[in-house]
């Protein structure tokens, strides 16, 4: 049995304005096929997502929290 190989983005995410905004942020990334998990911090702005390279893209991860009226930019870690 193969074994699935998951990514880990960090993304600083910009336009928050209550915990409300990171539940809404969670809950619409991991809807997203191929997302495991994903955790979204007001305090800190930013944004955890561990998901399937081979389903998802970061694009599609960013586009997706665009959609939301954030703005969300890559963190090298």
């Amino acid at each position: 049995m193969k074994t699935k190989k998951l990514t880990t983005l960090f993304l600083k995410i910009v336009g928050m304005h209550c915990a409300s905004c990171a539940i809404n942020i969670d809950f619409e990334i991991e809807d997203l096929d191929g997302v495991k998990e994903a955790k979204t911090h007001y305090a800190k702005q930013e944004s955890l997502v561990t998901f399937d390279p081979e389903k998802l893209t970061n694009k599609q991860i960013i586009e997706t929290i665009a959609k939301l009226g954030y703005e969300a930019v890559v963190v090298e870690k």
